[in-house]
């Protein structure tokens, strides 16, 4: 019993050891529980859930190994050009996307805060018309001039919200799928040529009948993690593959959506902004006021 608890003990402390090294990759754990088992569990274990713990140990001890001897240079890893580069692009530019999502943000919120004050602003041109019946005629008309700007504002705003839920669509949901199967894909590279090395071991060992038998089990599990490594490649450049087809189709309709009415904008053409927004299906909030304020540019309006 005492012989049993120290192997459990020394197994899980393996396991904590290996979990530090590969950067949180749970080694003793619960199949049906993803959750890190605690010493007194792993106690509990009887023997079949036991070499289960085992198993799992050996395989990331083997990851761990690997991976570090990848670090130091102290061992070969299977390179394909190809698809590196293809990885290594795509990450760029998912940074690169997410930077631009970033300033999309703060541009809506800041615009945001432009429209509030331009309402708050127009408020209080109505309100002094009343105060101040001199002035009544250049305070309306700043009201008014207030209101279109408001009223095209939220036109814009609708097509900056437009523009950064298609990029959080892109760079937190699509991308990110893309970016999990790549990990996987590079996790699976790493068991590979980790059963590869110690399999071209063996091979070079004296051929004794213990080293044939671990040879034979070895290559069972070999061709087995290269069937993984495999699929998982072509899992890999299909989702790539597929998410550049995406990001082009939506990000090109999007680009030239937002290029358009902030142009719209900016000329005052609040009649071409409402077109835009209605030919990409956008919503804004409605707003109080005349229903024709926008019926006309405005520059149009101060001609």
């Amino acid at each position: 019993k005492q012989w049993y608890q120290r192997r459990v003990r020394g197994c899980h402390l393996f396991a904590v050891l290996c979990n530090t090294l590969c950067a949180g990759i749970p080694l003793c754990t619960n199949m049906r529980n993803p959750d890190t088992l605690s010493p007194e569990q792993c106690l509990t274990l009887e023997p079949p859930k036991l070499e289960q713990i085992k198993k799992w140990t050996i395989t990331n001890y083997k990851y761990t190994k690997q991976l570090v001897g990848e670090k130091l240079g102290n061992t070969t890893k299977t390179v394909d050009k190809e698809t590196d580069e293809r990885i290594s692009e795509l990450k760029v530019q998912k940074v690169q996307f997410a930077a631009m999502l970033r300033e999309s943000r703060a541009l809506y919120t800041r615009f945001e805060a432009l429209l509030n004050s331009h309402q708050l602003l127009r408020t209080q041109f109505n309100t002094m018309v009343s105060h101040a019946p001199d002035l009544a005629e250049q305070l309306q008309a700043n009201s008014t001039t207030q209101l279109i700007l408001e009223r095209n504002g939220k036109g814009l705003l609708g097509a900056i919200k437009s523009f950064v839920d298609s990029l959080h669509t892109l760079v937190n949901v699509t991308m990110q799928d893309t970016i999990q199967t790549i990990k996987n894909y590079e996790n699976a590279r790493i068991e590979y040529d980790a059963y590869r090395n110690e399999l071209s071991t063996l091979q070079n060992a004296p051929q004794t009948d213990a080293n044939r038998n671990k040879l034979l089990e070895m290559q069972i599990i070999f061709d087995d993690r290269k069937r993984k490594w495999e699929r998982l490649m072509e899992d890999t450049h299909t989702k790539m593959n597929l998410l550049n087809e995406n990001k082009n189709t939506v990000m090109k309709q999007q680009l030239e959506m937002f290029n358009s009415a902030v142009i719209a904008y900016f000329s005052g053409n609040g009649e071409q902004l409402s077109d835009i927004l209605s030919e990409y299906h956008i919503k804004t909030r409605k707003l109080s006021g005349d229903d024709d304020a926008t019926s006309k540019s405005f520059l149009a309006r101060h001609d």
